[in-house]
């Protein structure tokens, strides 16, 4: 059933990713209106996140940011599947740098970073051009999807310019592995956390759970911090910039990385709010009055 479903997808999923820009385009303005105002996908998820973040804001404001980010996400999905195909020189016109110094500064002084971010903006592109723009070996945790067959074909188009993919549940014993250069480890830390195991801050209005992977590496490889806002710029553009969180994490108490973390990436949803993953179950764990409680998102 899996691999059928795959080989099944497979053709649809290339021609997809060789279709010039325009027509991606043109094909992700038709897609908004079926998904949005027909199928209406996880519009119920999308309405509530938005509602709770910004109770300040006004129904229309809302709807507003509700329909700018439906056309956002289905042009990232396309634009995913351009991964598939996408050359080295097509990247490099589409995402930049703002402040690389930020970290080929520490990889002058033979130090490893790792990156903090979210799921905001264009990561993929991101992840895969990184390679042609610094100098560090590039590392991604990633977790691992059910069917194995369209896992290993986001392995493959991820790594496919340079960079190491390592599997969540393997990320302690290859972090560790001593490489010919300082590594750049990249980790994504805006899904709901395991309550009982998370880091626990008021995050847009909400007592939000955050994974602690992030601030565990740091303070055990003494490793510098630093956060990354993947701005869209334009249509298909992307520019990414960096933040300092630490220099010397062991020497910060526990929860102040991911406290910075938090802020950070809120201050970015709050300033641009359409590029973030409203439709993931982001507060499927609230914390209320000390106690752990699941929410039921009704879809």
């Amino acid at each position: 059933m899996r691999a059928g479903g795959y080989y099944i997808a497979l053709p649809f999923l290339y021609f997809i990713s060789i279709l010039p820009f325009p027509i991606l385009y043109l094909l992700s303005d038709f897609l908004y209106i079926i998904i949005y105002y027909i199928v209406g996908y996880r519009k119920s998820v999308v309405r509530a996140n938005l509602r709770n973040s910004f109770p300040e804001k006004s129904e229309t404001e809302l709807i507003k940011i509700e329909k700018a980010f439906f056309q956002y996400i289905i042009d990232f999905f396309l634009e995913m599947l351009k991964c598939l195909t996408i050359s080295k020189e097509a990247l490099l016109k589409r995402v930049s740098i703002e402040n690389p110094e930020v970290v080929t500064n520490l990889y002058n002084k033979g130090q490893s970073v790792i990156v903090s971010t979210g799921h905001y903006g264009n990561h993929e592109w991101v992840n895969q051009v990184l390679p042609f723009m610094l100098p560090f070996q590039i590392k991604t945790i990633y977790r691992t999807q059910h069917n194995p067959y369209f896992n290993q074909l986001f392995l493959n188009f991820r790594s496919k310019y340079g960079v190491e993919m390592i599997a969540m549940e393997e990320a302690y014993k290859k972090i560790n592995t001593k490489g010919d250069k300082p590594f750049l480890l990249i980790l994504a830390n805006d899904q709901s956390a395991p309550p009982d195991r998370a880091y626990w801050t008021t995050f847009l209005n909400q007592e939000t759970s955050f994974f602690s992977g992030t601030e565990i590496f740091a303070h055990r490889f003494n490793v510098p911090v630093v956060y990354v806002c993947i701005k869209r710029i334009a249509r298909g553009k992307y520019r990414a910039v960096f933040d300092m969180i630490s220099t010397i994490p062991k020497e910060l108490p526990k929860g102040k990385i991911l406290e910075q973390h938090a802020r950070k990436l809120e201050r970015d949803i709050r300033q641009d709010p359409t590029p973030w993953m409203w439709s993931h179950k982001r507060w499927k764990y609230q914390k209320v009055n000390g106690q752990y409680i699941d929410v039921n998102y009704k879809e």
